[in-house]
């Protein structure tokens, strides 16, 4: 009878041993599986990337956190992407103004840029006015930064014009520095800034 009792305990030791054993490795595939398919959605899905510098204020200002998509994904008007970009070494946020076949015109003396001859809807950012159009910019574009001997010009097959909203402190593609964009190095479209907390934005 002891001897029953006694095999009865081990048995109730041993189903309570291995229900924690089982509780345990549950706990570990769950957290492997969890950390594999966030490893897997930002090494193929969506792209981290930090803003530096002020070349998209006020839309985005230095240290702003982002989240961007990176699967099928094609540059429309208007988009903030991120850029691979192999002519500067290093990834940057910008704005596509244009993209292949469209006509890019900016006029540096009244700042205004057209897109297949239509003036685009934006507008000077100042303190206090009333903010109605579909973005905005810091600067008007009065800053020709020798990118193109003369404008109008025609985007090239495969390529994108972008401009950053604080337009005269952007380096983009009116700088010589940067010019068109191949499509290529488009990492994807920006879908919301995460950080600052407080100025949390989808896009």
């Amino acid at each position: 009878m002891l001897k029953e009792k006694e095999q009865k305990t081990l048995t109730k030791k041993e189903n309570k041993t291995t229900a924690v054993l089982k509780e345990i490795l549950s706990f570990v595939l769950t957290f492997v599986l969890t950390f594999a398919a966030y490893k897997a959605t930002f090494t193929y899905v969506l792209e981290n990337s930090v803003v530096e510098g002020c070349s998209m204020e006020p839309t985005l200002h230095e240290e702003d956190r982002l989240i961007s998509t990176k699967i099928l994904y094609t540059p429309k008007q208007e988009d903030i992407i991120i850029i691979d970009s192999g002519k500067l070494q290093k990834k940057i946020v910008k704005r596509v103004v244009a993209t292949e076949g469209q006509v890019v015109d900016i006029d540096f003396e009244t700042g205004k840029v057209y897109v297949d001859g239509c003036e685009l809807n934006e507008q000077l950012y100042s303190k206090g006015a009333e903010l109605t159009a579909d973005y905005f910019v810091n600067t008007l574009t009065t800053r020709n930064m020798g990118a193109f001997d003369s404008y109008p010009l025609t985007v090239p097959e495969g390529y994108i014009f972008v401009l950053g909203d604080n337009r005269n402190s952007s380096l983009d593609s009116k700088s010589g520095m940067l010019g068109f964009v191949p499509t290529d190095e488009v990492l994807g479209k920006v879908l919301m800034r995460v950080r600052p907390l407080s100025d949390l934005t989808l896009f």
